[in-house]
């Protein structure tokens, strides 16, 4: 057997306990930001999108889950805003929350 084909089967073997007990965590700062980022975009797509009766419906709904969000100019920014927050806020504390029970 050849060097290349055993250095790719020890890359393929299964990982050790130790290695899985160190991967089993979750870092819960980075799952804020992504659902954050993720969420953040959605709500800024909707308000852009709320032109349409769909994007006017989803709108309403957010003027009802975020304060001082309507359908004025600068509620792009704003919704946008409070949507990251209100994400990663959610995302953090689900990664605590993960970490602490599989501990």
């Amino acid at each position: 057997m050849s060097d290349s084909q055993s250095s790719v089967q020890e890359q393929t073997r299964a990982p050790s306990a130790e290695a899985m007990e160190t991967t089993g965590k979750v870092d819960a700062d980075a799952l804020g930001l992504s659902a954050g980022i993720i969420w953040g975009a959605v709500v800024a797509f909707l308000e852009l999108a709320a032109g349409t009766k769909y994007g006017e419906r989803w709108r309403l709904l957010l003027a009802d889950l975020y304060p001082g969000y309507s359908h004025e100019p600068g509620d792009l920014v704003w919704g946008t805003v409070l949507g990251f927050i209100d994400a990663y806020i959610l995302g953090y504390l689900f990664g605590r929350l993960y970490n602490r029970l599989a501990e």
